[in-house]
Protein backbone atom coordinates (compact mmCIF):
# COMPACT_ATOMS: atom_id res chain seq x y z
CA UNK A 1 0.00 0.00 0.00
CA UNK A 2 0.73 3.52 0.76
CA UNK A 3 5.10 3.53 0.47
CA UNK A 4 5.92 4.14 3.69
CA UNK A 5 2.89 4.03 5.60
CA UNK A 6 1.35 1.70 7.85
CA UNK A 7 -2.31 1.18 6.80
CA UNK A 8 -3.93 2.79 9.76
CA UNK A 9 -2.34 5.90 8.08
CA UNK A 10 -3.58 5.96 4.91
CA UNK A 11 -7.27 7.07 6.14
CA UNK A 12 -5.09 10.01 7.86
CA UNK A 13 -3.37 10.67 4.59
CA UNK A 14 -6.12 10.85 2.40
CA UNK A 15 -8.95 11.59 4.41
CA UNK A 16 -7.67 14.34 6.77
CA UNK A 17 -10.74 16.85 4.56
CA UNK A 18 -13.84 15.49 4.32
CA UNK A 19 -13.36 16.03 0.24
CA UNK A 20 -10.95 13.08 -0.17
CA UNK A 21 -12.46 10.25 1.37
CA UNK A 22 -12.73 8.42 -2.62
CA UNK A 23 -8.96 9.87 -3.08
CA UNK A 24 -7.12 6.71 -1.85
CA UNK A 25 -4.89 4.43 -3.74
CA UNK A 26 -5.32 4.10 -7.63
CA UNK A 27 -4.40 1.90 -10.11
CA UNK A 28 -1.49 0.62 -7.70
CA UNK A 29 0.56 -1.49 -10.74
CA UNK A 30 1.05 1.69 -12.58
CA UNK A 31 2.15 3.22 -9.09
CA UNK A 32 4.60 1.39 -8.21
CA UNK A 33 5.80 1.17 -11.20
CA UNK A 34 6.33 4.79 -11.64
CA UNK A 35 7.29 4.90 -8.00
CA UNK A 36 10.20 2.91 -8.28
CA UNK A 37 12.03 4.98 -10.73
CA UNK A 38 12.38 7.49 -8.23
CA UNK A 39 13.98 7.01 -4.89
CA UNK A 40 10.88 7.82 -2.42
CA UNK A 41 10.35 5.95 -0.49
CA UNK A 42 17.70 6.54 5.38
CA UNK A 43 30.28 0.06 10.61
CA UNK A 44 30.16 -3.27 10.87
CA UNK A 45 33.87 -3.22 13.40
CA UNK A 46 33.43 0.55 14.05
CA UNK A 47 30.66 -0.04 16.56
CA UNK A 48 30.96 0.26 20.15
CA UNK A 49 27.61 -0.37 20.65
CA UNK A 50 28.33 -4.11 20.12
CA UNK A 51 28.16 -6.57 22.32
CA UNK A 52 29.17 -10.24 22.14
CA UNK A 53 26.48 -12.66 21.61
CA UNK A 54 26.10 -16.51 21.44
CA UNK A 55 23.95 -18.30 19.24
CA UNK A 56 20.64 -19.17 20.87
CA UNK A 57 18.10 -19.71 18.79
CA UNK A 58 18.28 -23.11 17.53
CA UNK A 59 17.06 -23.06 13.70
CA UNK A 60 20.56 -21.70 12.44
CA UNK A 61 21.17 -22.88 9.04
CA UNK A 62 22.96 -22.30 5.77
CA UNK A 63 19.58 -19.52 5.31
CA UNK A 64 19.56 -18.29 8.91
CA UNK A 65 21.27 -16.76 11.04
CA UNK A 66 19.96 -15.36 15.05
CA UNK A 67 21.89 -14.87 17.78
CA UNK A 68 20.40 -13.45 21.25
CA UNK A 69 23.08 -11.37 23.17
CA UNK A 70 24.37 -12.89 26.68
CA UNK A 71 22.98 -10.21 28.63
CA UNK A 72 19.46 -9.76 27.13
CA UNK A 73 18.36 -11.36 30.06
CA UNK A 74 20.10 -8.73 32.18
CA UNK A 75 18.65 -5.92 29.72
CA UNK A 76 15.26 -7.04 30.89
CA UNK A 77 14.28 -9.85 27.75
CA UNK A 78 12.32 -12.90 27.78
CA UNK A 79 14.46 -15.45 26.11
CA UNK A 80 12.45 -18.15 25.03
CA UNK A 81 9.76 -15.49 23.64
CA UNK A 82 13.04 -13.36 21.99
CA UNK A 83 13.30 -16.73 20.15
CA UNK A 84 10.09 -16.54 19.00
CA UNK A 85 11.50 -13.62 16.04
CA UNK A 86 13.71 -16.48 14.73
CA UNK A 87 10.74 -18.56 14.01
CA UNK A 88 8.75 -16.42 12.73
CA UNK A 89 11.14 -14.43 10.21
CA UNK A 90 12.08 -18.21 9.27
CA UNK A 91 8.67 -19.07 8.86
CA UNK A 92 8.28 -15.76 6.08
CA UNK A 93 10.93 -16.98 4.25
CA UNK A 94 10.13 -20.34 4.02
CA UNK A 95 6.86 -19.81 2.82
CA UNK A 96 7.77 -17.27 0.42
CA UNK A 97 6.75 -14.22 1.88
CA UNK A 98 10.41 -13.19 2.39
CA UNK A 99 12.72 -13.55 0.45
CA UNK A 100 15.63 -11.87 2.69
CA UNK A 101 15.44 -10.28 6.10
CA UNK A 102 17.64 -8.30 8.56
CA UNK A 103 17.08 -7.19 11.78
CA UNK A 104 18.66 -5.69 15.26
CA UNK A 105 17.39 -5.18 18.89
CA UNK A 106 19.52 -2.20 20.92
CA UNK A 107 18.64 -1.46 24.49
CA UNK A 108 20.80 0.62 26.75
CA UNK A 109 23.32 0.90 24.02
CA UNK A 110 23.68 -2.75 23.45
CA UNK A 111 22.67 -5.16 21.58
CA UNK A 112 20.18 -7.73 22.59
CA UNK A 113 19.25 -9.66 18.88
CA UNK A 114 20.17 -9.51 15.63
CA UNK A 115 19.35 -11.94 13.02
CA UNK A 116 19.58 -12.23 8.93
CA UNK A 117 17.28 -14.53 7.11
CA UNK A 118 17.28 -15.88 3.23
CA UNK A 119 19.08 -13.92 0.33
CA UNK A 120 20.25 -10.96 -0.45
CA UNK A 121 20.25 -11.89 -4.12
CA UNK A 122 18.11 -15.57 -4.25
CA UNK A 123 19.38 -16.26 -7.47
CA UNK A 124 23.27 -16.04 -7.31
CA UNK A 125 22.70 -17.93 -3.63
CA UNK A 126 24.67 -14.69 -2.00
CA UNK A 127 22.57 -15.32 1.35
CA UNK A 128 21.47 -12.20 3.67
CA UNK A 129 24.50 -10.46 5.90
CA UNK A 130 24.83 -7.98 8.65
CA UNK A 131 26.85 -5.66 6.19
CA UNK A 132 24.14 -5.84 3.03
CA UNK A 133 23.03 -2.50 1.83
CA UNK A 134 19.55 -1.94 1.40
CA UNK A 135 17.76 1.29 -0.47
CA UNK A 136 15.95 2.85 2.57
CA UNK A 137 13.76 4.91 0.70
CA UNK A 138 11.40 6.75 3.09
CA UNK A 139 14.06 6.02 5.80
CA UNK A 140 15.94 9.03 4.25
CA UNK A 141 13.26 11.42 5.51
CA UNK A 142 14.43 11.56 9.10
CA UNK A 143 18.11 11.76 8.50
CA UNK A 144 17.10 14.38 6.19
CA UNK A 145 14.69 16.32 8.62
CA UNK A 146 18.01 15.91 11.20
CA UNK A 147 20.26 17.76 8.92
CA UNK A 148 17.85 20.47 8.16
CA UNK A 149 17.54 20.88 12.25
CA UNK A 150 21.52 21.86 12.12
CA UNK A 151 20.98 24.18 10.60
CA UNK A 152 18.37 25.78 12.61
CA UNK A 153 20.84 25.76 15.22
CA UNK A 154 23.15 27.66 13.43
CA UNK A 155 21.08 30.22 12.88
CA UNK A 156 21.32 29.61 9.26
CA UNK A 157 18.04 27.91 8.62
CA UNK A 158 14.39 29.61 10.09
CA UNK A 159 11.48 27.00 10.52
CA UNK A 160 8.69 29.48 10.62
CA UNK A 161 9.98 31.92 8.06
CA UNK A 162 8.45 31.62 4.35
CA UNK A 163 10.16 29.33 2.30
CA UNK A 164 10.73 31.69 -0.48
CA UNK A 165 13.20 33.62 1.36
CA UNK A 166 15.39 30.09 0.49
CA UNK A 167 13.25 28.93 -2.46
CA UNK A 168 12.75 32.34 -4.80
CA UNK A 169 11.31 30.01 -6.82
CA UNK A 170 7.84 29.22 -4.89
CA UNK A 171 6.99 33.03 -5.23
CA UNK A 172 4.34 32.07 -7.14
CA UNK A 173 2.75 29.64 -5.47
CA UNK A 174 -1.11 29.07 -5.64
CA UNK A 175 -3.72 26.72 -4.55
CA UNK A 176 -6.06 24.29 -6.11
CA UNK A 177 -9.79 25.66 -5.30
CA UNK A 178 -12.22 23.94 -7.56
CA UNK A 179 -15.18 25.98 -6.68
CA UNK A 180 -12.99 29.56 -8.15
CA UNK A 181 -13.63 30.58 -11.42
CA UNK A 182 -10.00 29.89 -12.55
CA UNK A 183 -9.79 26.48 -10.20
CA UNK A 184 -7.12 28.33 -8.04
CA UNK A 185 -6.75 30.62 -5.31
CA UNK A 186 -3.79 32.70 -3.66
CA UNK A 187 -2.38 31.49 -0.29
CA UNK A 188 -3.85 31.92 2.96
CA UNK A 189 0.21 32.04 4.17
CA UNK A 190 3.21 31.24 3.11
CA UNK A 191 4.50 27.71 3.24
CA UNK A 192 7.25 27.47 5.80
CA UNK A 193 10.36 25.15 6.42
CA UNK A 194 8.36 23.89 9.43
CA UNK A 195 5.20 22.99 6.78
CA UNK A 196 7.69 20.80 4.92
CA UNK A 197 8.96 19.01 8.17
CA UNK A 198 5.56 17.71 9.01
CA UNK A 199 4.08 16.90 5.69
CA UNK A 200 1.79 20.56 5.88
CA UNK A 201 3.12 21.80 3.44
CA UNK A 202 0.14 21.84 0.72
CA UNK A 203 2.54 19.68 -1.61
CA UNK A 204 1.69 16.20 -2.45
CA UNK A 205 3.27 13.13 -4.38
CA UNK A 206 1.72 12.15 -7.49
CA UNK A 207 1.68 8.91 -7.45
CA UNK A 208 -0.93 8.04 -4.90
CA UNK A 209 -4.04 9.94 -5.95
CA UNK A 210 -6.08 10.99 -8.89
CA UNK A 211 -6.38 14.80 -8.10
CA UNK A 212 -5.71 17.32 -11.04
CA UNK A 213 -2.68 18.41 -8.99
CA UNK A 214 -1.69 14.30 -9.36
CA UNK A 215 -1.84 14.12 -12.56
CA UNK A 216 0.31 17.35 -12.96
CA UNK A 217 2.87 15.57 -11.03
CA UNK A 218 3.10 12.47 -13.33
CA UNK A 219 2.84 14.75 -16.38
CA UNK A 220 5.97 16.78 -15.82
CA UNK A 221 7.87 13.66 -14.39
CA UNK A 222 8.26 15.37 -10.63
CA UNK A 223 10.95 13.11 -8.97
CA UNK A 224 10.72 10.76 -11.75
CA UNK A 225 13.20 12.32 -14.55
CA UNK A 226 14.31 14.85 -12.53
CA UNK A 227 18.08 15.38 -12.49
CA UNK A 228 18.03 17.42 -9.47
CA UNK A 229 17.08 18.71 -6.54
CA UNK A 230 17.05 21.91 -8.34
CA UNK A 231 14.85 20.81 -11.16
CA UNK A 232 12.22 19.68 -8.87
CA UNK A 233 11.47 22.77 -7.42
CA UNK A 234 11.38 24.64 -10.73
CA UNK A 235 8.96 22.17 -12.07
CA UNK A 236 7.05 22.41 -8.59
CA UNK A 237 6.46 26.13 -8.66
CA UNK A 238 4.41 26.12 -11.40
CA UNK A 239 2.06 24.00 -10.05
CA UNK A 240 -0.30 24.55 -7.70
CA UNK A 241 -0.38 23.19 -3.88
CA UNK A 242 -3.09 20.51 -3.07
CA UNK A 243 -3.64 22.58 0.00
CA UNK A 244 -3.36 25.49 1.78
CA UNK A 245 -0.06 25.71 3.48
CA UNK A 246 -0.37 24.70 7.44
CA UNK A 247 -3.86 22.94 6.95
CA UNK A 248 -3.24 19.50 6.10
CA UNK A 249 -1.05 16.82 6.77
CA UNK A 250 -0.79 15.06 3.92
CA UNK A 251 2.70 13.12 2.77
CA UNK A 252 3.87 14.39 -0.02
CA UNK A 253 7.47 15.45 -1.41
CA UNK A 254 8.60 18.13 0.91
CA UNK A 255 10.87 16.42 2.81
CA UNK A 256 13.18 16.47 -1.30
CA UNK A 257 12.01 20.42 -1.48
CA UNK A 258 13.95 20.24 2.08
CA UNK A 259 16.76 18.84 0.73
CA UNK A 260 16.64 21.41 -1.27
CA UNK A 261 16.70 23.77 0.78
CA UNK A 262 19.47 22.71 2.37
CA UNK A 263 21.71 22.55 -0.49
CA UNK A 264 20.64 26.45 -0.73
CA UNK A 265 21.21 27.59 2.72
CA UNK A 266 24.29 25.64 3.40
CA UNK A 267 26.01 26.17 -0.09
CA UNK A 268 26.74 22.15 -0.88
CA UNK A 269 25.23 19.50 -2.82
CA UNK A 270 22.72 17.92 -0.80
CA UNK A 271 25.15 14.75 -0.76
CA UNK A 272 28.47 16.33 0.16
CA UNK A 273 26.34 18.05 2.91
CA UNK A 274 25.57 15.11 4.62
CA UNK A 275 28.89 13.17 4.22
CA UNK A 276 30.20 15.97 5.77
CA UNK A 277 27.86 16.68 8.81
CA UNK A 278 26.04 13.07 9.44
CA UNK A 279 27.76 10.53 7.98
CA UNK A 280 31.44 11.16 8.44
CA UNK A 281 30.90 12.19 11.81
CA UNK A 282 28.69 9.27 13.16
CA UNK A 283 31.03 7.03 10.67
CA UNK A 284 28.01 5.71 8.60
CA UNK A 285 30.65 4.78 5.54
CA UNK A 286 27.81 2.52 4.32
CA UNK A 287 25.61 5.45 3.49
CA UNK A 288 25.08 6.44 0.27
CA UNK A 289 23.09 8.25 -2.55
CA UNK A 290 25.02 5.82 -5.28
CA UNK A 291 26.19 2.76 -3.75
CA UNK A 292 30.35 2.71 -4.77
CA UNK A 293 31.20 0.01 -7.28
CA UNK A 294 33.66 -2.06 -4.37
CA UNK A 295 30.46 -2.36 -2.41
CA UNK A 296 27.83 -3.51 -5.02
CA UNK A 297 28.42 -7.54 -4.40
CA UNK A 298 26.85 -6.05 -0.91
CA UNK A 299 24.13 -4.84 -2.30
CA UNK A 300 20.65 -6.35 -1.92
CA UNK A 301 18.37 -7.46 -5.10
CA UNK A 302 14.93 -5.59 -5.15
CA UNK A 303 12.18 -8.04 -5.43
CA UNK A 304 8.80 -6.98 -6.42
CA UNK A 305 5.19 -9.04 -5.77
CA UNK A 306 3.74 -10.65 -9.42
CA UNK A 307 0.27 -12.21 -9.42
CA UNK A 308 -0.55 -14.85 -6.43
CA UNK A 309 1.85 -12.52 -4.23
CA UNK A 310 4.84 -14.43 -5.15
CA UNK A 311 8.01 -12.30 -5.43
CA UNK A 312 10.18 -12.25 -8.01
CA UNK A 313 13.48 -9.98 -9.10
CA UNK A 314 12.17 -6.21 -9.85
CA UNK A 315 13.68 -4.75 -12.96
CA UNK A 316 17.13 -3.04 -12.67
CA UNK A 317 16.00 0.20 -14.69
CA UNK A 318 14.21 0.61 -11.20
CA UNK A 319 17.53 0.33 -9.09
CA UNK A 320 19.55 2.40 -11.56
CA UNK A 321 20.40 5.24 -9.46
CA UNK A 322 21.04 3.33 -6.53
CA UNK A 323 24.41 2.23 -8.18
CA UNK A 324 25.16 5.01 -10.63
CA UNK A 325 28.60 6.96 -10.04
CA UNK A 326 27.44 9.75 -12.35
CA UNK A 327 23.83 10.47 -10.18
CA UNK A 328 23.06 13.81 -9.23
CA UNK A 329 19.59 13.50 -8.01
CA UNK A 330 20.05 13.38 -3.95
CA UNK A 331 16.21 12.63 -3.04
CA UNK A 332 16.00 13.86 0.66
CA UNK A 333 12.70 11.97 0.39
CA UNK A 334 13.91 8.74 -0.43
CA UNK A 335 17.02 8.60 -2.45
CA UNK A 336 19.41 6.90 0.21
CA UNK A 337 21.17 3.27 0.70
CA UNK A 338 22.36 2.05 3.93
CA UNK A 339 22.79 -1.11 6.72
CA UNK A 340 21.46 -2.17 9.43
CA UNK A 341 24.26 -1.17 11.37
CA UNK A 342 24.77 2.35 10.10
CA UNK A 343 21.51 3.09 10.75
CA UNK A 344 21.79 1.34 14.34
CA UNK A 345 24.20 4.87 14.83
CA UNK A 346 21.66 6.60 13.65
CA UNK A 347 19.41 5.52 16.15
CA UNK A 348 21.64 5.88 18.81
CA UNK A 349 22.56 9.16 18.11
CA UNK A 350 18.45 9.80 18.52
CA UNK A 351 18.48 7.95 21.61
CA UNK A 352 21.22 9.52 22.89
CA UNK A 353 19.78 12.92 22.33
CA UNK A 354 21.66 14.18 19.55
CA UNK A 355 25.28 12.49 20.38
CA UNK A 356 26.82 9.49 19.30
CA UNK A 357 30.33 8.50 21.13
CA UNK A 358 31.31 11.99 21.86
CA UNK A 359 30.01 13.42 18.50
CA UNK A 360 27.42 15.87 19.07
CA UNK A 361 25.23 16.14 15.63
CA UNK A 362 22.32 18.56 17.03
CA UNK A 363 21.89 19.41 20.84
CA UNK A 364 19.41 17.74 22.84
CA UNK A 365 16.79 20.34 22.86
CA UNK A 366 16.61 19.83 18.90
CA UNK A 367 15.53 15.69 19.59
CA UNK A 368 13.02 17.23 21.83
CA UNK A 369 11.73 19.31 19.47
CA UNK A 370 11.73 16.76 16.67
CA UNK A 371 10.33 14.27 18.61
CA UNK A 372 7.18 16.25 19.73
CA UNK A 373 3.53 16.78 18.15
CA UNK A 374 3.77 19.06 15.68
CA UNK A 375 -0.13 18.17 14.34
CA UNK A 376 -1.81 19.80 17.39
CA UNK A 377 -3.09 22.84 15.85
CA UNK A 378 -4.91 20.50 12.89
CA UNK A 379 -8.86 19.58 14.04
CA UNK A 380 -9.02 16.68 11.75
CA UNK A 381 -5.78 14.47 12.42
CA UNK A 382 -6.99 12.39 15.18
CA UNK A 383 -5.15 9.95 16.95
CA UNK A 384 -2.31 10.59 14.51
CA UNK A 385 1.11 12.31 15.80
CA UNK A 386 3.70 13.16 13.69
CA UNK A 387 7.15 15.22 14.73
CA UNK A 388 9.35 16.88 12.54
CA UNK A 389 9.88 14.20 10.24
CA UNK A 390 9.06 11.55 12.61
CA UNK A 391 6.13 9.66 13.33
CA UNK A 392 4.75 9.69 17.17
CA UNK A 393 3.74 6.02 18.09
CA UNK A 394 1.52 5.32 21.13
CA UNK A 395 4.35 3.11 23.10
CA UNK A 396 6.53 6.26 23.23
CA UNK A 397 8.38 5.29 19.90
CA UNK A 398 9.18 7.22 17.09
CA UNK A 399 9.80 6.35 13.70
CA UNK A 400 9.04 5.74 10.25
CA UNK A 401 9.80 3.05 7.33
CA UNK A 402 10.68 2.55 3.74
CA UNK A 403 8.50 1.97 0.55
CA UNK A 404 10.52 -1.53 -0.06
CA UNK A 405 9.49 -2.75 4.16
CA UNK A 406 12.55 -1.16 5.66
CA UNK A 407 11.22 0.26 9.23
CA UNK A 408 12.59 1.45 12.36
CA UNK A 409 11.75 2.65 15.86
CA UNK A 410 13.10 4.22 18.75
CA UNK A 411 12.25 4.33 22.21
CA UNK A 412 13.73 7.14 24.44
CA UNK A 413 11.87 6.22 27.71
CA UNK A 414 13.04 2.38 27.31
CA UNK A 415 16.58 3.34 25.68
CA UNK A 416 15.26 0.66 22.65
CA UNK A 417 15.77 0.65 19.34
CA UNK A 418 14.31 -1.87 16.62
CA UNK A 419 15.40 -1.91 12.90
CA UNK A 420 14.25 -4.14 10.19
CA UNK A 421 15.11 -4.65 6.41
CA UNK A 422 13.92 -6.33 3.62
CA UNK A 423 13.60 -5.12 -0.48
CA UNK A 424 9.93 -6.03 -1.77
CA UNK A 425 8.42 -3.51 -3.62
CA UNK A 426 5.53 -3.15 -3.68
CA UNK A 427 5.87 -4.08 0.64
CA UNK A 428 1.88 -4.98 0.26
CA UNK A 429 0.15 -6.06 3.69
CA UNK A 430 3.18 -7.82 5.09
CA UNK A 431 3.82 -6.38 8.21
CA UNK A 432 7.08 -7.83 8.48
CA UNK A 433 8.43 -5.51 10.41
CA UNK A 434 5.62 -4.39 12.83
CA UNK A 435 5.86 -8.18 13.30
CA UNK A 436 9.24 -7.71 14.81
CA UNK A 437 8.67 -4.71 16.91
CA UNK A 438 5.31 -6.93 18.60
CA UNK A 439 7.33 -9.49 19.52
CA UNK A 440 10.30 -7.33 20.59
CA UNK A 441 7.98 -5.33 23.41
CA UNK A 442 6.07 -8.99 24.04
CA UNK A 443 9.72 -9.94 25.24
CA UNK A 444 10.63 -7.36 27.11
CA UNK A 445 9.61 -7.69 30.91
Amino acid sequence: MYHSLPNDLLSCVFRTRSNLTNRGVVNIGRVFLQLTHVFLISLCGNLTLHAQTSPISKNNTDETSFTISDNAKDLGFDLEKLSLIDEYFSKNFESGNMIGGSALVLKGGKEVACGQWGYKNQRRGKQMRRDTIFRIYSMSKPITSIAAMQLVERGTLNLDAPITDYLPEFNNLKVLNETSNNGISPLNRPMTTRDLMRHTSGLTYGFFGNTSIDQAYKDKGILVTDSSLEVTVKKLSDIPLLYQPGETFHYSVSTDVLGRVIEVVSQMSFHDYLRKNIFDPLKMNDTFFSVPKEKLDRFALLYTAKQGNKLRPASHIQSVRFYDPDNSFYSGGGGLCSTLDDYAVFCEMLLNRGSHNGVEIVQAKTIDQVFSNQLESLPKSGQFKFGLGFRIFPKGDYGWGGAAGTRFWVNPEKDLAIIFMTQILPYGNRNLGESLRAKVYDALQ
